[in-house]
């Protein structure tokens, strides 16, 4: 019974161990995507997009256009004096799509927890990387038809992979990205 009560606490410590390592390092560990291919194909979108963002959870909301569709992005990226220039795009989406519902109304669904609920990979996206998470948004014209939001929406997510960005690629990407 010795013996026993010995293994029991030492598969405790490492079962402790492994949930330490897990909420350290484990559970912020995704894999990206970057085709050069892809990425170079992203120059023959059909209009130039002027990105904007804000932190996400912030109390910037007012920024966002009210009266504007357009494309949006989740970015986890932290600046500071010492760090280069970085961050990953790890969502690419678009306010509007068969509708006038505007950036600044699509990004108060991403504030409603019900709605985050309701969507499991924004829900991780969202509560693992919230403190350093941004949006990005693009604000179009009235010129950019619904359609020409998907195909652009669709342009990004197969330049870049976002790892949250699932349905929204080139069909034939998609299913080459589903083998890995």
């Amino acid at each position: 019974m010795i013996q026993s009560q010995s293994n029991m606490k030492m598969l405790s410590e490492i079962d402790d161990l492994a949930n330490q390592l897990h909420n350290e390092i484990g559970k912020h560990m995704l894999t990206f995507t970057l085709s050069p291919q892809h990425l170079l194909e992203v120059d023959q979108v059909m209009v130039s997009l002027e990105w904007q963002s804000i932190k996400y959870g912030g109390n910037e909301i007012e920024q966002i256009p009210a009266d504007k569709r357009g494309l949006y992005a989740f970015v986890a990226q932290h600046q500071n004096s010492v760090l280069p220039s970085h961050g990953y795009v790890m969502y690419i989406g678009v306010a509007g799509k068969k509708s006038n519902r505007s950036l600044r109304d699509r990004y108060r669904d991403y504030l409603d927890p019900g709605m985050i609920r309701r969507r499991i990979r924004i829900l991780r996206m969202i509560g693992t990387w919230h403190p350093i998470l941004r949006f990005f948004y693009a604000p179009v014209g009235d010129e950019i038809s619904s359609q020409d939001l998907l195909t652009i929406e669709r342009q990004l997510n197969t330049a870049l992979m976002p790892p949250f960005s699932i349905q929204d690629l080139d069909g034939s990407v998609r299913e080459m990205r589903r083998a890995f």
